[in-house]
């Protein structure tokens, strides 16, 4: 881990890139300056969700935030770097809290962790995984590409991690890890594209999905000791 929380695969991803327009950022970027960029984050974040990445433009950012078009390229550059942004960030948060889950010692409380922190966080932010995963941009540059995928691999590894040790520990029966990991990950991560919060709350989805799998206190209770 780093001292600010990051797992240590993400002390090597690139920077973004330099900006192409605009007066030059700050080197050390001022309290103003910090508070400034928060606000058009949040402003392109709500923008995006109204409109869909693809309708959205820099003008509606702009009007948002109640900042001209220019100044707005002093912050941001480009569309696509405000969308890089918003994503990295989210990961960012995401893969700190993963990174608690994951120290904890007993296999069957790691993975029913694991499984309830994606289904909380998928049912009580669908507008943000809607407009990131079926308005994702095609991103022109690839260190921005790179830097996101890695911080998305990091993030899918945890789930690798979690299910590995619960096969070997019994949980789960001893089947192929990366059947069982796209299997596990795709139930509880696509379930914006159906959740009702009407029909079921996020408690209810998780337990009937633990239950789908096995994983219930009698798996907890077969579990192999530790050796």
């Amino acid at each position: 881990m780093t001292t600010d929380g990051l797992p240590l695969e993400l002390q090597t991803l690139p920077a973004p890139p330099k900006r192409g327009r605009g007066r030059p950022s700050h080197a050390v970027p001022s309290e103003l300056y910090a508070t400034r960029r928060e606000e058009i984050l949040q402003a392109a974040r709500n923008v995006f969700v109204q409109k869909g990445y693809a309708n959205a433009s820099l003008d509606d950012v702009a009007r948002e935030t109640g900042l001209s078009k220019p100044s707005l390229y002093y912050y941001f550059p480009s569309k696509a770097h405000l969308f890089f942004e918003l994503a990295s960030q989210r990961a960012d948060e995401q893969l700190i809290l993963l990174a608690k889950i994951a120290e904890e010692p007993d296999p069957y409380e790691c993975l029913v962790q694991l499984m309830r922190h994606q289904v909380t966080q998928v049912t009580g932010e669908m507008d943000f995984y809607r407009y990131f995963f079926d308005h994702q941009p095609t991103l022109e540059d690839k260190q921005l590409r790179a830097a996101l995928a890695k911080k998305l691999a990091v993030y899918s590894g945890y789930f690798y991690k979690s299910i590995r040790r619960a096969i070997i520990a019994g949980i789960l029966p001893p089947i192929d890890e990366f059947v069982a990991t796209q299997a596990i990950f795709g139930a509880t991560f696509w379930i914006y594209k159906w959740f009702d919060a009407s029909r079921f709350n996020a408690d209810d989805v998780l337990n009937q999905l633990l239950q789908m799998i096995g994983v219930t206190p009698a798996a907890k209770a077969r579990q192999l000791p530790k050796t």
